[in-house]
């Protein structure tokens, strides 16, 4: 019997040591709790606005366990890779790259954990041909010739925009077609790259005299940097147009785009999706169709723009008007 006592009081104590052993290490009894990693390029509102639109809809969506971990490259290639290939190397379940550049170099260096691309333009073609369908992408773009042809209707008097662009590969093509619609409408755009945040600035004081206004495409590197611009949009009084509502949030006077937050929302319903078990590439490529026109009346009156001829030009094409505050973003 005292035997029997003895091994029960042994195997207890064990248990005990097991246990708090687990708890030294930070670890617990594997719940199949899955691993998301969110990579952000580069933090402004926008981004803020798309993956906060993810975790809270994934959250309510799924009763799936999973934790979530949002990196941040802080505008650097070498170490967006670097968190790239640490989520590849630890296994994550679901890796979610915001924008084209950082989807590409994740497509490159992931060939089979699932991918679910937010704000990118790759195609069905480009996902159906890797060897290893393993994508699924929320698209935001919005076409060179949309955008040119509100800027058109809310001030035909513009002829020569300066178009402030970064070094990514994936704006290139994007500058190219905004400059041939501008072609289109009689509007003369003059690229002007920069290549790194801190230049931002010198190229902002060499905007040429001419210009008659700053155009900001869908880039964020110069969203992040988009206050450098407002600034000298306000001395000069000519309209800073951007293709995002987080830029307006951050004083640009207005754009053309979509709500970054549903951007996230519509993610997190194919990342809950690929966590319930559906294959990756069954998934439909989801498309931001419905555009708005997001208005900074406080930018707006620095810039000396009309808030009426906005109005005017999102009746005539369909487009719903959203008043947005720099302090509240709403």
């Amino acid at each position: 019997m005292k035997v029997l006592v003895r091994s029960i009081e042994i195997a207890f104590y064990l248990s005990v040591i097991i246990c708090l052993l687990v708890i030294l290490a930070g670890c617990k009894p594997s719940s199949g709790e899955k691993k998301i990693g969110i990579i952000v390029p580069i933090e402004h509102k926008a981004m803020n606005e798309i993956v906060a639109g993810f975790t809270e809809t994934l959250r309510a969506s799924t009763s799936v366990p999973f934790r979530i971990k949002v990196a941040n490259a802080q505008g650097d290639i070498n170490l967006e890779r670097a968190i790239i290939q640490q989520m590849k190397n630890e296994n994550y379940d679901i890796i979610v790259p915001i924008g084209t550049d950082a989807t590409q170099m994740s497509a490159t260096m992931i060939p089979s954990q699932p991918i679910v691309s937010l704000a990118a333009s790759i195609t069905q073609q480009e996902r159906v041909q890797r060897k290893h369908c393993n994508i699924a992408v929320v698209h935001d773009e919005i076409s060179a010739d949309q955008l040119i042809q509100f800027i058109h209707l809310v001030n035909p008097q513009l002829k020569r925009i300066a178009l402030i662009h970064s070094a990514s590969d994936k704006v290139f093509p994007e500058v190219t077609a905004a400059v041939a619609a501008g072609k289109r409408y009689g509007i003369e755009l003059k690229p002007m790259m920069v290549p790194t945040l801190n230049e931002l600035y010198s190229t902002a004081n060499n905007i040429p005299a001419d210009m008659q206004g700053i155009l900001v495409l869908k880039d964020s590197l110069i969203v992040s940097g988009i206050s450098t611009l407002e600034i000298t949009a306000e001395k000069r009084h000519i309209p800073l147009i951007t293709s995002d509502q987080g830029s307006v949030q951050d004083g640009a006077a207005f754009a053309l785009g979509v709500h970054e937050r549903q951007i996230g929302t519509e993610g997190a319903a194919l990342a809950a999706d690929v966590l319930n078990g559906k294959p990756v590439c069954s998934l439909p490529m989801v498309d931001m169709t419905k555009l708005t026109i997001f208005v900074n009346k406080s930018s707006l009156d620095k810039e000396q723009q009309s808030l009426t001829a906005i109005q005017t030009a999102a009746s005539k094409l369909n487009y719903k008007l959203e008043m947005v505050d720099k302090k509240s973003g709403s």
